[in-house]
């Protein structure tokens, strides 16, 4: 086994056009992760708060006895949980949420994806996108029917056909895959508020020229801002790191957008209905870089 990894990570999370956040976000150690909820403002803030909320505790530390540190299981308390949430308060009703996250377990790195946030790794001189939308315009693309150009502008762009939303016992959809990450390399996890408002280029360009994850972060969400995006924006930028490597704060984990700043009503309906993991009730988990 090699060097163990971990993140330094940094996250910014913004409404844009939008009257309400509706996105998640988390940064840790070992976990990168963007939730985008669908539903309503409410139900979505609530599908997004809940996984992003559950997950969080674990980004202190992977299991090492399972090859994917957990993160299967993991996801699916939350589907169920939102299946559980639906099921006491029928107003969340068609209440979902899409998932992406990067995690490391030693000298690997896992992948989880449901949905159309992305994940991407920048190792110079390449940015490449790790994952693939689950959505109608993708699928049409992969078959020919439409250009990438004209999905762009595609009526049913936003419309993805896999997400987290407690129909079933086994999460149809999930992506759980090995990645190839090593030190130096910089990760961007983020909603489609982000890859929809600015060209894989501008990413690339902007994540290399960024002296730190906090720095990217914020210059990716003013690009995105100002371009102008079409619906909430998070924006999280991990650097992979060898775990000795010294002089370098480590991130305890942080949640942003609707995890941390959940409207009272948002945080009154999931606190009634489960505890947290590892919080003992369902609060959004923040702590200072």
């Amino acid at each position: 086994m090699g060097v163990a990894l971990s993140l330094h990570a940094a996250a910014r999370s913004h409404t844009g056009p939008r009257p309400d956040n509706q996105d998640s976000g988390l940064v840790s150690p070992a976990l990168v992760a963007v939730a985008d909820g669908v539903g309503g403002n409410v139900g979505g803030a609530a599908a997004s708060s809940l996984v992003i909320s559950w997950l969080a505790p674990v980004g202190r530390g992977l299991d090492p006895e399972q090859a994917d540190g957990g993160l299967g299981e993991l996801v699916s308390a939350a589907n169920e949980r939102i299946r559980t949430a639906v099921t006491h308060r029928p107003r969340l009703e068609g209440m979902a949420t899409t998932l992406c996250g990067i995690g490391v377990l030693g000298d690997s790195a896992v992948l989880i994806h449901i949905g159309d946030s992305r994940a991407y790794r920048w190792r110079a001189p390449e940015l490449v996108q790790l994952t693939r939308d689950h959505t109608l315009v993708q699928a049409l693309i992969d078959q020919g029917s439409i250009t990438p150009e004209e999905a762009l502008v595609h009526p049913q762009r936003s419309a993805v056909y896999a997400a987290l939303h407690g129909g079933t016992d086994d999460v149809e959809g999930l992506e759980v895959l090995s990645v190839d990450i090593r030190p130096g390399d910089r990760l961007l996890v983020c909603s489609d508020g982000l890859s929809g408002a600015l060209a894989p280029q501008t990413l690339a360009e902007l994540l290399a020229a960024a002296e730190n994850p906090d720095q990217a972060a914020a210059t990716l969400l003013g690009a995105a801002l100002s371009a102008p995006a079409s619906d909430n924006v998070t924006v999280v930028v991990a650097d992979v790191l060898d775990d000795m490597v010294d002089g370098i704060p480590p991130t305890r984990f942080r949640t942003v957008g609707a995890a941390s700043g959940a409207r009272d009503e948002t945080v009154e309906v999931l606190e009634a209905l489960w505890p947290g993991p590892a919080t003992g009730a369902f609060r959004p988990v923040t702590a200072p870089d």
